[in-house]
């Protein structure tokens, strides 16, 4: 049968709300006469979130259920459930009901007015004030790299036509970032307002370390910005260096200086010596990822799935 809709759920220790998101998604598909699927995928959960999985698999078919070997991450997983799904539209929504399903509808009539994307963009943001630094740390960086427009805010609620996550499944790279994918798809993207509804479970696993290295992962997996700094970083410091170099060399001819300290030469030594380091350490940086690229480094390893012929 043909499936209008695929919903996409990465869940990390979402146990406590996984039967609730269920039931709202369920009331609200239907109500649309929508034929769907739902696909949850368990990221190596710390509580009984798999337990629960099973539970409305048994309950509702419609729940494909994929269990992860270890915690690869909320892109990965997404990335999982994209190779997975079977919809003509794709949703991608957190466990944590702060997307509500209610918002679904919204999503769906956007994009079949023929954009590729729709991104749900919060009326207002019920979580912590460092997550906003985080996004606009983020968000800044997809400025520069991918061109986005400024006033296009990216987000975890989302809507894809199914040819743009055909083209996103392509990439095989072990550190995937779904934002940066669709961006390198396409910019026929729009905003639809959405409700953000306060998180009723648990806390959120992502902090201002983590927004910060996936800022970080952006500008290395995605753009060569890093190398252009260390190579603008070193035709400057050669400059200031040839500088240095005439002046000393000037005032020694004429006898207006004497070169008889080392603390300059120590400092500028301490300079040029912390940042061939950072160079090396962006460089050492491209040439992981790089090996990550060529080696058998996976996406995602499923441990157990729904999708099995055996499964019970």
């Amino acid at each position: 049968m043909d499936i209008n809709i695929s919903i996409v759920v990465p869940v990390y220790n979402g146990a406590e709300s996984l039967f609730e998101l269920h039931q709202r998604i369920k009331i609200v598909l239907e109500s649309l006469s929508l034929s769907y699927e739902i696909i949850l995928i368990n990221d190596n959960s710390k509580d009984n979130s798999l337990s629960v999985m099973k539970s409305l698999n048994q309950q509702d078919p419609r729940v494909k259920i994929i269990s992860l070997m270890k915690n690869f991450g909320q892109h990965n997983a997404i990335m999982c459930g994209f190779n997975h799904a079977e919809g003509n539209y794709i949703v991608t929504m957190d466990d944590d009901l702060q997307n509500p399903p209610e918002e679904i509808p919204r999503l769906l009539a956007k994009v079949q007015e023929g954009y590729d994307v729709v991104i749900g963009k919060p009326l207002e943001k019920k979580h912590a004030a460092y997550k906003n630094f985080g996004s606009f740390l983020i968000g800044k960086s997809f400025e520069k790299i991918f061109k986005k427009p400024k006033s296009l805010k990216m987000s975890s609620f989302r809507i894809l036509h199914r040819s743009i996550v055909q083209n996103i499944i392509q990439s095989k790279t072990p550190n995937p970032m779904i934002d940066a994918l669709i961006l390198s798809n396409t910019l026929n993207i729009i905003n639809v307002e959405v409700r953000h509804d306060e998180r009723k479970f648990g806390n959120s696993g992502y902090s201002i370390s983590k927004s910060v290295k996936l800022a970080f992962d952006l500008l290395i997996n995605y753009s060569t910005i890093p190398l252009r700094f260390i190579t603008l970083n070193g035709f400057f410091f050669a400059i200031i260096g040839l500088m240095v170099a005439i002046y000393v060399v000037l005032g020694k001819i004429f006898g207006t200086i004497s070169i008889t300290g080392w603390a300059s030469t120590i400092a500028l030594i301490s300079i040029f010596s912390g940042l061939t380091l950072m160079s090396f350490g962006i460089v050492g940086e491209y040439l992981a990822r790089i090996i990550g690229e060529v080696s058998s480094f996976k996406q995602y390893v499923i441990k157990e799935s729904s999708y099995d012929q055996d499964y019970i």
